[in-house]
């Protein structure tokens, strides 16, 4: 939903045409989808929109012609700019004063050519107070995804939580070459690609790039959905944004006109562009990033924003706390995070004794979180989360977890004598560790039996086997030269 209320930037004549034109926008009949354009005779230095104005046409207004006098105020979003060197040196305080917050600048192009205004385009406009970020113009015919991704990354397509840097925006449109307006490419064969490209900008920045293209190119040339991470920038001169490309159920950014320079509405507030940006923790500004800022973007909503910068650890790994949660990473398990009863839980024991007794998460939630030497599982019932480690969280994994024994009631506690050196209650079950380092699971009815006679200090002494079956019957036995048997809603003690 568009809001607030920004003037734009149009020719009375122009928006009047615009309004008029349908929006969804067919290939321009004169399109050559073998052609090679070199706008303005300097290849490999295409601007944002260029070839996508060439096959879908952009109404009557010249895409470089002069800027115009704003004439209309309409509800749309927060009005931004993508300039290139094109555009030349731009003057930044008048973009300001029109009204203009964003900008996205060219830095890259294939892996051939660096935008040589950038530096001036990008710092003038973070200087005059735009939220700024970088582009790169994709030729996926030419090198590989990771290449691109790292060339751009090694030339101003960077990002940081810094509040006032965008994500850097991949710019997928028609080839300007010759081998067909999608690169030579299937289907498949450009999602790999995209792929490529968003795994090696995520891994270095911590962030997915936002991706720019119109609903034709991207519904013929790509096809189907790539991902759920990367926020959609659509171009459509049109006076409606229309239908979206597959993938997307909303957009981010939409370029609407061509007028002067390259037109864009932000889809929301300022205090939204803002957040989208990285700025919604200015006052701590802590940065988010590598591995543990690629997990932190897909479990954002659920973690909170950061509390304290990346902590390196003396083995290597690394964590970071949030205000609903905590990520941590090691380069054998990987980044994970949890939250919930979980985080509280885990935070309970301070870091340093959770970092000993349970190592690295391995695996994510807020209700059963494994971790390389024990695991965390959340008992909604009782409104709390118990430790279960080592040897017994082991053996409750092998025993088929929770399903089968419940929510845990305690935390792991000593054994009370008859060699159990540990053990964990669970609502429907036990798991014991004793002085022979062997583990087992009573359970159901024989474990009600053994509980109510005392457990371990019973008669029936520790489980020394797992359950087992016995012709028609489940038996299960004990150190104190006892066997339970169970048959037929009856629990009946052997004396082995």
């Amino acid at each position: 939903m568009w809001v607030g209320r920004c003037r734009i930037v149009r020719d009375l004549v122009a928006a009047a045409t615009l309004v008029a034109m349908a929006t969804a926008l067919p290939l321009a009949a004169s399109a050559d989808p073998g052609s090679t354009s070199t706008e303005n005779g300097k290849p490999g230095d295409h601007s944002m929109g260029s070839q996508i104005e060439k096959y879908e046409g952009s109404g009557p207004t010249p895409r470089r012609a002069a800027p115009r006098t704003r004439a209309l105020t309409v509800d749309v979003g927060v009005p931004g700019l993508d300039v290139s060197s094109h555009d030349g040196v731009t003057d930044w305080s008048s973009r300001w004063a029109d009204g203009y917050r964003f900008v996205w600048v060219k830095a890259t192009e294939a892996t051939s050519y660096v935008n040589p205004l950038f530096s001036g385009q990008y710092s003038g406009s973070a200087a005059q107070g735009l939220l700024r970020g970088a582009y790169h113009f994709a030729i996926p015919s030419s090198s590989s995804g990771t290449d691109q991704a790292k060339y751009f990354s090694d030339n101003g397509g960077g990002w940081s939580r810094d509040g006032a840097t965008l994500p850097g925006a991949l710019d997928l449109e028609y080839n300007p070459y010759k081998g067909g307006v999608c690169y030579g490419l299937s289907q498949a064969q450009m999602v790999a690609w995209i792929k490529d490209f968003n795994t090696y900008y995520a891994n270095r920045w911590g962030r997915y790039p936002i991706i720019y293209t119109s609903t034709s190119w991207w519904n013929r040339c790509v096809g189907s959905s790539v991902a759920d991470t990367n926020a959609l920038w659509v171009a459509r001169y049109a006076s409606a944004v229309g239908a979206l490309p597959i993938n997307w159920s909303t957009h981010t950014v939409w370029q609407h006109a061509d007028t002067g320079y390259d037109q864009n509405f932000f889809n929301g507030s300022i205090a939204q562009l803002s957040s989208f940006a990285g700025a919604s923790n200015p006052a701590r500004g802590y940065s988010v990033s590598g591995a543990i800022g690629v997990k932190y973007n897909t479990v954002r909503k659920a973690l909170g924003e950061p509390t304290a910068a990346a902590v390196r650890r003396g083995d290597g790994g690394y964590y970071q706390t949030f205000t609903r949660g905590v990520i941590t990473y090691s380069s054998r398990t990987g980044a994970h995070e949890f939250h919930g009863a979980i985080n509280a839980r885990w935070r309970s024991l301070g870091v340093e004794t959770a970092f000993s007794r349970l190592g690295y998460a391995t695996s994510d939630g807020n209700s059963f979180v494994a971790f390389s030497r024990g695991g965390i599982v959340n008992n909604p019932g009782r409104g709390r989360a118990f430790l279960v480690e080592g040897a017994i969280f082991r053996k409750l994994q092998t025993a088929g977890g929770t399903p089968r024994l419940g929510y845990p009631k305690s935390d792991e506690v000593n054994g009370r004598g008859n060699g159990v050196r540990r053990m964990n209650w669970f609502e429907a079950g036990a798991i014991t560790w004793d002085v022979n380092g062997r583990t087992a699971v009573v359970r159901g009815a024989i474990h009600k039996t053994w509980a109510y006679r005392g457990s371990e200090r019973s008669r029936y002494g520790r489980p020394i086997s797992d359950e087992y079956r016995l012709g028609k019957r489940t038996a299960q036995n004990f150190s104190n030269h006892y066997r339970l048997e169970y048959q037929g809603g009856t629990v009946r003690e052997v004396r082995a």
